[in-house]
Order: C-alpha cells, then sequence, then structure tokens
C-alpha cells in the first residue's frame, strides 16, 4: 500500500470511528488535543501524521492504537491447518485475535489421553468459552472443574486458577479468549 492509499484509509477509518461515536471533528480535536485543521486534513487523506498524533487520536475514542491501524488494510485469506489428532503432544494454537474495547483470542486446545492443564490467572476481567470439538474434557476454575463431551459449551472466568483435564482418548476442543484492555480515561 502507498503512502497516499494509507493516508485515505487512515482518514476514512478516522472519519468512521469519530462518527459511530457521535462526536464532531471539534470534539476529537478537543478530546485528542490535535488541532482541528490537523483533524480535517486527516481525514480528507491528507497530511503525514506523527505517531504521537496517530496515538492521541486513537486514546481520544478509548480505542487501542493497533486497533485503529489493524483495519487499514484488507488482511490476506488465512488458513490453519489443524495438526493430526495421532500427535501425543499437548498443546495449544493461537488461531487469531480480534481487537476492539478489548480483545477477543480463539485458540486450538489438544491433549492427550489423561493430560493435564493447570493455568495460572489471567488478567482480570478475563473470560474462556470452550466448545469440545472431540473427546472428553473437565475444565473450568480449578476448584470447580465441569465435565463435558463432544458438542458441550462452557463459559468460565479465568482471572482465577483454571485447569483443562482430558479424557481417557484425549480432547480436541477450540477455545475464545476474551479479556478487558485497560484504556485511559479522557476529558473532553
Amino acid at each position: 500500500m502507498d503512502g497516499s492509499t494509507l493516508q485515505a484509509a487512515l482518514g476514512k477509518r478516522l472519519r468512521q470511528l469519530r462518527e459511530e461515536r457521535a462526536m464532531n471533528a471539534a470534539e476529537l480535536a478537543r478530546a485528542s488535543g490535535v488541532a482541528r485543521a490537523t483533524l480535517s486534513k486527516l481525514e480528507a487523506g491528507h497530511g503525514n501524521p506523527t505517531l504521537d498524533t496517530i496515538g492521541a487520536l486513537a486514546a481520544a475514542l478509548r480505542l487501542p492504537l493497533v486497533d485503529l491501524l489493524a483495519e487499514l488494510t484488507t488482511p490476506p485469506v488465512r488458513l490453519d491447518r489443524s495438526p493430526p489428532v495421532s500427535d501425543p503432544t499437548p498443546s495449544q494454537h493461537l488461531l487469531t485475535r480480534v481487537g476492539g474495547s478489548g480483545m477477543t483470542e480463539f485458540w486450538r486446545l489438544r491433549l492427550g489421553p489423561g493430560q493435564r492443564l493447570d493455568r495460572q490467572p489471567h488478567a482480570t476481567g478475563t473470560t474462556e468459552h470452550i466448545t469440545v470439538i472431540t473427546g472428553n474434557l473437565k475444565t473450568g476454575p480449578t476448584d470447580n472443574l465441569q465435565e463435558m463431551t463432544a458438542g458441550d459449551f462452557i463459559s468460565y472466568r479465568a482471572d482465577i486458577p483454571h485447569s483443562y483435564v482430558a479424557g481417557a482418548d484425549g480432547v480436541h476442543a477450540a477455545v475464545v479468549m476474551t479479556y478487558l484492555l485497560a484504556l485511559p480515561d479522557f476529558a473532553p
């Protein structure tokens, strides 16, 4: 993507985010500390903003900087092939992350027969959502494990110790982990 295309994409994204938040340009300029004229140029797809300027705008929009920049290009199609189930090594594989006011991660979990993974608490506000694809799984807060079979779904707080224990045939599961991102407060 060349510079002018990137500037146009940034301008379009800034305007879209500002309008989604029902802010006018003057309000965003005031909240970010970016001059109104500079913001107008950026939204028009012109100018060469510094990282500090883009960061100030992202913060005023209550958005992590990476989320503002991540959508400027169209991601390629991504296919992630699963390794054979016969592999005896337990594994967790991050498939992707989705940003926003929080973060969402998609994981593939594989455990061999009887294998156990004990996890320490994740950040405050983290939740795990798990669907068993094949096999049996005991999971949940370490002191309250729940038994699951293929097709079952569970959701639980993961900001406390939690565990995964595979049944006699092992387990293959999809794990979606959501957690909040702490953003600084900005007063207009």
